[in-house]
This record gives structure tokens, sequence and C-alpha cells, in this order.
């Protein structure tokens, strides 16, 4: 009999401690090794475990802390990480950021947009991308020795006529634990606009030192002949007649350069008001008058019925007018011909717009020459609108002031067939 209570009691307590056993340690542990692979799986929520024996609260507090820190990490990073796209995203520079081996990590859209790049270029190598040995070089050095490198290179991108200037800096990436290159971050600023303004600049300093030069240089001739006494008084004559016509040209020049210095500077300034055309046209005939009576040109005008008036600064107006005119005098009449230069200056509406036509009888403009007769000192066949006195900016000016008025200027030509300027203004 006390032999069988013994057994009872031991297998009392015995199934006492395995029920201790499986609620107190086994469940409860279970519990802490799913939130451990929660943690790990990259579950930062909150740690709650309400049935965990006391014994096992220090390792609850200490789980909730890690998730908490995690959690706090994570959004920290994830701030930066969107910082950083942002900053790449709205930079006007090309970013591309390489790993140690010259292999693609990321880029920015400006880099993209700049080399019509398509978005599976991650993983690629430096030259695979950008075929470009020197900026394959600028990279190298820069992963190589740690230091910031910056050059200049001329590229051919895909999808672009012509040739992209690109002043690169290649800035090594180190570790976190500072000894070694983790890659190369390079920052692309495309400054081909600024080498093509740069070259614009060289040309027009050589144009007008050119333009200037040749009648200073006849006027120095003449003066030093004279300098040397015993002209004569025919002679005296001619010399004295070339100096002023140089001089005129000079003065001509001048006054073109200011005049296009200051439209491209600050703009055209007008003083508009209504105002009919055929007054103007008028006023620009008279002004033209000495120079169609020296070419024994024919200049005609043909106003159309029920002309519009428009919102124009009849001063600037003139000034485009009597260039157009000018130019139709003086490249009207083809090379060696015995005909008389003819003008017609046409009025009439187009639509909502008053157009003005100035039509010679010239040889033509080719048409590769048409799209830059309006830059300043563009001379279609070399020097034919120097040999005739011209400064080569008088269309340009005309350009600028057109387009001040909200209006165009097209031309239309064809090779022995003369040509046709046409001005379009807004009606008022």
């Amino acid at each position: 009999m006390v032999s069988t209570l013994v057994g009872i009691l031991a297998g009392a307590l015995a199934l006492l401690a395995a029920w201790w056993i499986v609620c107190g340690i086994i469940l409860p542990g279970r519990e802490l090794l799913v939130v451990l692979r929660r943690i790990a799986e990259g579950d930062f929520r909150p740690v709650i475990l309400p049935t965990v024996p006391s014994y096992f609260r220090n390792a609850e507090a200490d789980l909730r802390k890690i998730s908490e820190t995690l959690a706090s990490q994570k959004s920290l990073l994830a701030e930066e990480e969107f910082s950083l796209s942002m900053i790449l995203g709205s930079m006007a520079e090309g970013v591309v950021i390489l790993g140690p081996d010259l292999r693609v990590r990321e880029l920015n859209r400006a880099a993209i947009s700049l080399f019509n790049l398509g978005s599976t270029v991650q993983g690629l190598l430096l030259t695979e991308v950008f075929t470009s040995h020197e900026l394959q070089g600028l990279a190298s050095r820069a992963c190589r020795t740690g230091e910031f490198q910056r050059g200049e290179l001329t590229l051919t991108i895909h999808g672009r006529a012509d040739r992209c200037h690109l002043a690169v800096t290649a800035a090594p990436l180190k570790t976190s634990s500072g000894e070694g290159s983790d890659g190369v971050l390079l920052v692309l600023h495309d400054v081909t606009r600024l080498r093509e303004l740069e070259a614009v600049r060289r040309e027009f300093v050589a144009n007008v030192s050119h333009e200037f030069r040749t009648p200073l240089s006849v006027i120095n001739g003449y003066l030093e002949t004279l300098g040397e006494g015993g002209v004569g008084r025919d002679m005296m004559r001619k010399a004295i007649a070339a100096m002023q016509r140089h001089t005129g040209r000079l003065n001509r020049l001048i006054e073109d350069l200011l005049s296009i210095s200051r439209m491209e500077e600050k703009g055209v300034r007008l003083e508009t008001e209504k105002t009919d055309i055929a007054p103007i046209l008028k006023t620009v005939l008279d002004q033209t008058e000495q120079e169609i009576s020296e070419r024994k040109a024919t200049v005609c005008i043909s106003l159309a019925e029920g002309l519009p008036s428009a919102h124009l600064d009849a001063y600037r107006i003139e000034q485009a007018f009597s260039n157009l005119l000018v130019n139709a005098l003086r490249h009207g009449i083809p090379s060696g011909s015995s005909d008389t230069a003819k003008v017609m200056i046409s009025a009439f509406p187009s639509g909502s717009d008053l157009a003005v036509s100035f039509r010679d009888n010239g040889p033509g403009i080719p048409l590769a020459d048409q799209e830059h007769v309006f830059e300043r000192f563009y001379r279609v066949g070399g020097d034919r609108a120097r040999q005739s006195g011209g400064t080569g900016l008088g269309l340009s000016i005309v350009k600028n002031v057109i387009q001040a008025h909200g209006g165009r200027v097209s031309i239309e030509s064809s090779p022995g067939e003369g040509s046709i300027f046409t001005v379009y203004l807004p009606a008022a």
C-alpha cells in the first residue's frame, strides 16, 4: 500500500515537473525563437510577450530594445536613401557610382538622359557603358591613388549628331574602415554649350578684327602717301574720297556693333503705337534714295487693299526695313550683269499677320547658306558682302527687331532667281 502511494506520488511529481518544463521553459522559449526569427527577417514590430514567465522578462526587454533600435535604424536608412535619391535625381549634372571593379552601381536620371542610356546598365563595366579611354583612365587613377581626378573629355554620344564636351570629376569612395577604395563617384558636367559660346566669341573677335583691319589699312596707306608729299590734286581727291568712304564704313560697323550688342544684352526696348505700314515704307525709301540713285536701281512698292495696322516701334521697324532694302540693293545685281537692280516691296495681309516682303532680282542664295544668313558676319560666297560695303550685321539686326515685335522673318531663294525676305508682324 505504501509503495503504491509512493509510486503515485512520484508519477504526479514527474507529471508536474514535465508540465512546468513545457509551460515554463519550452513554450516561452518557442515564443522567443519566433520573435527572434521575425526580427531576423526584418520585421521590427514591438515585442510583446505577456505570457512569458518573469525569469524571461530580461530577455524579452533586450529583444524589445533590439527591435526598436533596428526599426529606428531602418527608418533612418530609408530616409537617407530617399534623400540621396532626391538629391541625385534633382542634380543637373550626371552622376555615376562605380564599384571597386569599375562596374556601374548606380546612376541618376541626368546621366541616363545625357548619354541616352537604358535602365539595364547596372553591373556593366564602365568601358561597356561609356566607350571612352580617357574616362576609364580618370576613374582608374581615382580608385588606385585615392585622390580626386579632374579632366575635360570630348565624347561621341549615341543619338546626338554633335560631339559632347564633358567636365569630369572622379572622387574615390573609401571603405568603412578608411583603408582601401570602395569605388568611384563620377560627376559629369555637360559644358558643350559653354565651349560653343567660347568658339562663337573667338569667331566674333576674329571677324570684328578683320572688319576693322581692312578699312584702317586703306586709310593708313593713303595717309602715308599724303604724308610723303608731292601728291597731285587728283591723287589727293582720290585719297580723301577713299578715306571718307572707309571712315563711313567704320562708322557704320561701330553703330551696327553697338546696336546688336544692346539688343542681345538687354533686349530690344520698344515704344510701340498703332501704326500704318505705308508711311514707314515711304520713309525708308526716302532714307535710301541716295544709294538707290548711285546704283541706278528701281524700287517699287505694292500695297494691298485693306492692310491692317500693327503695334510698332516706328524707329526700329524703319531700321529693320532699311537694312532689308539696302541688302537687296547691294546683292540684287548679278555679278557682271548689265541688268538694272530691281527691288519689289510688297505689303499684304497674311492670316492674322501683316506681311512685308523685299524681293530682288539677284543671283539668289544657295540652300546651304539660307539658314545662316541671319547670323552675325555670315557672308554668302565668302567676301561678297564685304566687297559691297556691308558690315555683315544688318540681317542679324533685322531678326532681333522683328522678334522683339513678336514677329518672324523668312527667306525664299533659288540660285539665279533672286531672293525674297518676308517679315510677318502681328496685326493690331
